[in-house]
């Protein structure tokens, strides 16, 4: 069972673990991962002015992005904690921001309820018209955002949906094979909200695309424009065309327990002697880190999930950095391994994780303890079909 040592270098942990299972050399991002971080990020967000900059694109300096999302995407800030963060702001701002967060929940929930069946259209089926086929490496916007996205790990919503859409609609790839690449890179890549990104842009939810052109990039971006070569003889001028959309029905399992785990903490006849803590919930205020402080502590890096991923070191260290700051106040082992393997010996205690492989994994091997997860917004028992109509319906949890 292949134990990593935290008190080696990122870098030389990387090249002895992860070189063979990673896609790039080694790189940092622009995130610094570990609780400290993710708090000062939070103490010094300021969204004034929010509502007016949040689509801003380029220059990176009028960007209204609060750069919290790799802190809110691994647990080490709560949405409930930012949402009340910003309780002191203009109703504008505010109101926007907290629209963001509630999307961040929408796609939680509906992870919870679809899991991997989002690997397929959700509620309608797009038939692409063969757009032609456009050769990214001539576009500037393009390759601008594939060159921020492998230097830092991050892309704002707006190149997020110029990317999505432009990938789906107008290359010969398949749109997973797309959404992929993103989420092997983004530091905040998660398969609930950036694959429901792809969803909403390609019309696979809501049953209306979202058309990636010239004008956006324009409104976002002049200055790429501006320098691309191709500012004369754009091919993405106008929107790009689809042939049809058709409803499509997808069958959901709606046992809230089952989807959400459970109300109360769960226990057993056995006292853990471990706290099992995994990407989705690393922070202080995990509920199982919190309530059992005297216990140690595992991570286990899922070596055949890693394998087939091929993840950027970037999204490696970011988990290092974490680790490393929580074994600086507790005893805990990291491992390279099947965590099926590790956990099978011994009695351990987690936080429920509304994601397919953590469903799998206490499935077979059942925890000692199990906290309810910590949410912003009541589970549901529906099939929520479009943000707005999950939002009617929904009530923030107390």
């Amino acid at each position: 069972m292949p134990e990593i040592n935290l008190k080696s270098s990122n870098e030389e942990i990387v090249n002895t673990f992860f070189k063979d299972i990673t896609c790039d050399d080694y790189q940092e991002s622009i995130f610094k991962g570990g609780q400290s971080f993710a708090d000062k990020a939070l103490n010094n967000l300021d969204i004034n002015g929010y509502a007016k900059k949040r689509n801003n694109v380029y220059p990176t300096e009028k960007r209204g992005s609060s750069y919290l999302s790799p802190y809110i995407r691994h647990g080490l800030l709560s949405l409930k904690e930012v949402w009340k963060h910003v309780d002191s702001f203009e109703y504008q701002d505010k109101t926007k921001f907290r629209d963001e967060l509630l999307w961040q929940e929408f796609s939680r929930h509906l992870y919870a309820i679809v899991g991997s069946q989002n690997r397929e259209f959700l509620n309608f089926y797009v038939q692409n018209d063969p757009n032609e086929v456009v050769e990214n490496d001539k576009m500037n916007c393009i390759s601008t955002v594939e060159q921020e996205l492998e230097s830092t790990g991050y892309m704002v919503n707006q190149t997020r949906m110029w990317y999505s859409s432009h990938q789906m609609f107008r290359t010969n790839q398949y749109w997973l094979e797309s959404e992929n690449y993103m989420y092997k890179h983004l530091v905040d890549g998660s398969r609930f909200a950036n694959r429901l990104g792809w969803h909403w842009v390609m019309g696979s939810q809501t049953g209306k695309i979202y058309g990636f052109s010239k004008f956006q990039v324009n409104k976002r971006a002049p200055k790429i424009c501006k320098e691309c070569e191709l500012i004369n003889n754009c091919p993405i001028e106008n929107w790009p065309e689809i042939m049809s959309i058709s409803s499509k029905d997808i069958k959901v399992d709606l046992d809230i327990e089952k989807n959400f785990g459970p109300k109360t903490v769960l226990t057993s006849d056995q006292k853990p002697d471990f706290v099992w803590i995994n990407g989705e919930s690393l922070g202080d205020e995990d509920p199982a880190l919190n309530n059992l402080s005297d216990l140690p502590v595992v991570f286990i890096f899922d070596i055949k999930l890693l394998k087939s991923l091929d993840l950027s070191t970037k999204r490696i260290i970011f988990l290092l950095d974490t680790l490393k700051e929580i074994n600086e106040k507790r005893e805990l082992k990291v491992y390279l391994d099947n965590p099926l393997d590790v956990l099978s010996g011994i009695n351990y205690a987690s936080t429920f994780a509304p994601v397919p492989k953590y469903k799998k994994i206490t499935q077979q091997i059942k925890p000692s303890m199990e906290f309810p997860a910590n949410r912003l917004v009541d589970p549901v028992n529906f099939y929520p079909r479009s943000f707005s109509s999950w939002r009617k319906k929904t009530k923030l949890a107390q």
